[in-house]
């Protein structure tokens, strides 16, 4: 699979992380077969510096959390996922988990016992030595090298470059969504569950490990104890259980974890017996990597991003991540600047985002759901970069230029809606006179490139969305002013849902094979329309939704967006 490696996977964020160019990629997954089709899947993670534990500001900290510069000289593997019983049963023939759950459910004469067993469920009721016999069995029957993380690897892979209490921020978010009773209470964590769910519920984190947070707690190799003073190298904690403060450690958290937004944090330290089990305690494999993996420095200066582009110059080749820092590097490489912004007048902004040109597929897979037979995946390639409106046209833009406002539902910051794509073409014509031009219409290839931002899912942050996400289906039933929702990673607003946005198109069946900076059919009768909006369901906010308009039909659930050759 082509990825784009113009720059690290993983950058140095706010001096936290020293991560450097090696032969091995940052989330290269290698994949082991235990037999019977199960696979045990471990993620590269580079050599770095990072702040591990936490700032004394941070809420829910412990007192055991000191934080203290830690660099780790080697880079290793760590698992993908949670080790699964199926794992644990293809290495030791049986399945322990849930003995502990069901024997106290039984003794409190419950009705409803929990769920415990499932083949993708992380194993559990393992104790700290029931983990080392796995590996000893397991680094037997492969090539080896199997182990528990430590402490610090453990730390430094969760967080991925991050400083904050977790690896997707500083709070939890709840999940309006949740598909059951007592599981999914939050969006990014299994945390205040009634039972575990199956590893790779939740989205990875910048490495592409899962549920990191939350699930079920997991086995580290240290002993638990204070950190050192001072900056530590390779730690790995006390060396005999004497010298320990208790047990060994376990990190991540659980699904039974009670306090909400203290739960699970990237820094929370527990500890246990290591011969003691539970139905919420499972483990996590690390591997170190070969030594021609390994690196000179933690410290090392990177290369220029620019000199790792591919062979394509300054094209990206979807799927690629860290669309933000790969588009500053592409826009500092052409003396562009990443935002413009043009001033309307009376303090009316017009902001525009620089897209880097690229490569993708357009269209969704069959096997995508709610997807259309008019959205025929194919490659397309933009070989131009340029600027997509951060925002839906507003209503205080539309006014600027046009000295009058069509939208039934007024607000400055709303967007301008009931607006024909021929009356586009009039505002765009009196914006062009009155600045240094070059405004248009977005094409269908640019709108839908911009918008998946290097993701090949149904939306830009991933194949599922709920309310958080996006106004589509909307319980207040109307338009919400823009910015109103988190950006998708190129720092576009409202790309799903909100108003339906017009391209320069005329709207046709996709024509057969690669394209290069398609434009449509050169004559019809309708126009593109792109993104879905705040009246209709999830299917209709995806990535790769299209919808046909006359051009000179206006309608209160349509409105657009700018583009701009850069």
């Amino acid at each position: 699979m082509k990825r784009i490696l113009g720059i690290a996977m993983v950058l140095s964020m706010v001096g936290a992380l020293s991560i450097m160019a090696q032969e091995v990629k940052p989330g290269k997954t290698g994949i082991i077969n235990l037999g019977k089709d199960v696979k045990l899947e471990m993620v590269f993670i580079p050599a770095g510096k990072f702040k591990m534990g936490s700032p004394a500001s941070e809420f829910g900290r412990g007192k055991f959390e000191t934080q203290h510069e830690v660099t780790l000289t080697k880079p290793f593997f760590m698992g993908k996922y949670e080790v699964t019983q199926e794992q644990w049963e293809a290495v030791m023939g049986n399945n322990p988990s849930g003995r502990s759950a069901i024997a106290e459910a039984k003794r409190e004469n419950r009705e409803k016992l929990p769920v415990t067993k499932g083949a993708k469920l992380p194993v559990t009721d393992v104790s700290w030595e029931d983990c080392q016999e796995f590996i000893k069995k397991l680094n037997e029957n492969t090539k080896g090298g199997y182990r528990l993380p430590t402490e610090a690897e453990w730390e430094y892979a969760c967080r991925a470059g991050t400083s904050t209490a977790y690896s997707f921020g500083d709070s939890l978010i709840e999940d309006l969504d949740r598909s059951s009773p007592g599981n999914r209470l939050y969006k990014d964590a299994h945390i205040r569950g009634t039972n575990p769910v199956a590893v790779g519920g939740y989205r990875p984190n910048a490495f592409g490990l899962y549920d990191m947070h939350g699930n079920v707690k997991e086995w580290c190799e240290d002993w638990y104890d204070y950190y050192p003073e001072g900056a530590a190298k390779d730690p790995k904690g006390p060396v005999e259980k004497e010298m320990a403060f208790s047990g060994r450690v376990q990190r991540g958290g659980g699904f039974q974890g009670g306090s909400g937004n203290r739960s699970a944090r990237s820094s929370l330290r527990e500890n246990g017996s290591d011969y003691l089990s539970s139905w919420d305690l499972g483990f996590r494999l690390a591997r170190t990597a070969d030594s021609k993996n390994s690196v000179a420095s933690p410290t090392e200066t990177k290369p220029a991003p620019l000199e790792k582009m591919p062979a394509t110059g300054n094209l990206l080749v979807a799927p690629f991540t860290e669309a933000k820092e790969i588009q500053k590097e592409v826009a500092k490489s052409l003396k562009k600047e990443v935002e413009e912004k043009e001033d309307l007048g009376k303090d009316v902004k017009l902001e525009m985002v620089f897209i880097p040109g690229g490569k993708f597929k357009m269209g969704s897979p069959e096997s995508e759901k709610g997807r259309d037979d008019i959205e025929t995946e194919h490659e397309v390639t933009l070989t131009k970069p340029f600027y997509m409106g951060k925002y839906e046209v507003t209503q205080e833009q539309w006014e600027s230029v046009m000295g009058k406002n069509p939208s039934d539902t007024k607000g400055a910051k709303l967007p301008v809606t009931d607006v024909s794509w021929e009356d586009c073409q009039e505002f765009i014509k009196k914006l062009n006179e009155n600045t240094k031009g070059g405004y248009r219409l977005p094409t269908e290839a640019e709108w839908e490139y911009a918008c998946r931002a290097g993701t090949t899912t149904a939306y830009s942050f991933g194949d599922k969305i709920i309310p958080k996400d996006a106004n589509y289906d909307s319980r207040i039933n109307k338009s919400v002013e823009v910015g109103s929702y988190k950006p998708n990673a190129f720092g576009l607003f409202e790309m799903h849902g909100n108003v339906w946005e017009w391209c320069e198109d005329w709207f046709g069946a996709y024509p057969e094979g690669a394209l290069t900076d398609p434009k449509g059919p050169a004559t019809g009768e309708r126009r593109v329309l792109r993104g879905g909006s705040f009246n209709l369901g999830v299917s209709f906010a995806r990535s790769s939704i299209r919808y046909d308009f006359s051009p000179s039909n206006r309608f209160f659930l349509t409105g657009f967006r700018l583009a701009r050759t850069s």
